[in-house]
């Protein structure tokens, strides 16, 4: 690696580190580790929110599906974005009216505990796999560019993150995701660039050759609800994914509660849904600008790589040039993609783990000082553990898709048993909404099941939202007669 390139990867650790360390220094209560002391800026919040929703899944997902295919992916987008209005406007005002720390706090509150507990395992299980995807992914990208064996990538990546996540908290998260998502739109920015000027003719004739192999194509509006390219398909699944990612994941939510108050957390979430049409479209266009770089110079970069997620970092690794800073800025990315992928999911699995489960069932009314020192414990642990699902998840591709599938099988119970809390005014069964919640995630894990046996029963994009439906139909039929502010129906009962 060229001077100058190492010196651009120096300068991304130690800004980091710096940032990481600055940021949560002081740490002195759980309060503070997990909420920022709720005074974290909101524009610095949508930028972190930014960086763990792009991830390196997108880094190096996006890219390849529009080098392989089109920009279809860019439909993912419409719903998206009403998907987060949904959360800005009925889900953040409950969270905040319940003064909670975590989302499922909001639950018991209005359901009971049983509920409460529940969801949390259900993040539990989402959001190990899911980060463990991202992991995945990062130290893919990462492996392909240095040459290197990708479980010990996977390892050096998770150690990094795990440092100052552990030391800083949420804040030390927050700073440093904010500062990494800057890094890796920089790097895309500058890799498209350096592509479209590097074609014969110039950027006219990379669009002319992509426009002649449709690459620019977006919607899809034939009526085939069984099409997952379908506009209308798209826009439903990814309305109701949004909704329950930025509503029911902590990973996501968490940022939005260290606002200063709703009206701020509402701003975080609006900035980040607007600044995200750009940021993706900046993705698709980096994979079809490697499509006309490779059509120009005949590089066969798809005969080069093994599977189509390695088709950036391939390029990374083999055309862009070393000595100008660009090579070491877009390899610093990927490493940024790795580190805002890893330490969000830390900072969630760790307050969910204290606020949901040590401080009600195992140590009550211990100091805030404890439960801090605790929570670094379960910081640390949260890292080995997705480390080694990183590991066990290796030889999986299509890495942005699968995230999707997997996301869908969970978190539409999620959604549901929310949408619940919000829409409706009854009490609601504690133990029943448990029951609407894990059936409906054993639908879809069998509807999972039959689509990797090649015997599909509904296309994964559907999946989340027969899995809110159900949860939320049961839900219905189930409430009580009693209204909110009234002891649970259990304690009634007894």
């Amino acid at each position: 690696m060229a001077f100058a390139d190492l010196l651009v990867l120096i300068i991304y650790f130690a800004a980091i580190l710096g940032v990481g360390m600055w940021a949560g220094r002081r740490e002195s209560s759980a309060h503070d580790y997990f909420l920022g002391g709720r005074r974290q800026p909101w524009i610095v919040v949508g930028l972190s929110i930014l960086a763990t929703e792009l991830s390196a899944i997108t880094f190096i997902g996006v890219p390849a599906k529009s080098f392989a295919g089109d920009c279809h992916y860019l439909q993912f987008y419409v719903g998206a974005f009403v998907g987060k209005m949904v959360v800005v406007w009925l889900l953040l005002p409950a969270f905040y009216r319940g003064n909670v720390t975590t989302i499922y706090e909001y639950l018991g509150q209005r359901f009971g505990p049983a509920t409460r507990t529940t969801a949390s395992i259900l993040f539990f299980i989402s959001r190990i796999i899911g980060s463990g995807l991202r992991l995945l992914a990062a130290s893919i990208a990462i492996s392909v560019v240095f040459g290197w064996n990708l479980h010990v990538v996977i390892c050096i990546a998770a150690a990094v993150a795990m440092a100052y996540t552990t030391f800083g908290g949420i804040k030390a998260i927050i700073w440093t995701d904010a500062l990494q998502a800057l890094i890796f739109i920089a790097g895309a920015a500058g890799a498209l660039i350096y592509l479209a000027t590097s074609i014969p003719g110039g950027v006219d004739h990379a669009i002319e050759t992509a426009q002649s192999a449709a690459k620019f194509n977006v919607f899809n509006f034939n009526t085939n609800l069984a099409d997952d390219t379908n506009l209308l398909v798209i826009f439903v699944h990814t309305l109701f994914l949004n909704a329950a990612v930025f509503g029911g994941d902590q990973d996501m939510t968490h940022r939005m509660l260290t606002c200063r108050d709703i009206r701020s957390g509402q701003r975080s979430l609006t900035f980040n849904a607007v600044i995200g049409l750009p940021v993706v479209v900046l993705f698709l266009l980096v994979g079809v600008m490697i499509y006309a770089y490779d059509q120009y110079h005949a590089t066969n970069i798809a005969g080069a790589v093994a599977k189509n997620d390695h088709i950036f970092p391939h390029v990374i690794a083999n055309m862009i040039p070393s000595g100008w800073g660009l090579r070491g800025l877009l390899i610093a990315a990927v490493f940024a993609a790795a580190m805002s992928s890893l330490d969000s999911a830390l900072g969630a699995l760790s307050s969910t783990a204290v606020v949901d489960f040590y401080k009600p069932y195992v140590a009550a009314d211990r100091s805030e000082r404890h439960y801090l020192n605790v929570g670094r414990v379960f910081t640390f642990a949260f890292g080995v553990l997705l480390t080694i699902m990183a590991i066990l998840l290796a030889g999986q591709d299509d890495l942005l898709y699968e995230a999707f599938e997997w996301a869908s099988l969970i978190f539409g119970s999620l959604l549901g048993v929310l949408l619940l809390g919000v829409l409706t005014k009854r009490r609601g069964h504690d133990w029943l909404n448990v029951a609407a919640m894990l059936s409906a995630v054993g639908i879809l894990v069998g509807f999972k099941i039959a689509q990797e046996r090649d015997a599909t029963v509904i296309i994964w994009p559907w999946w989340i939202v027969i899995g809110t439906g159900w949860t939320f139909a049961i839900g219905l039929l189930t409430t009580t007669r009693q209204r909110i502010g009234d002891p649970p129906a259990e304690t009634v009962e007894q």
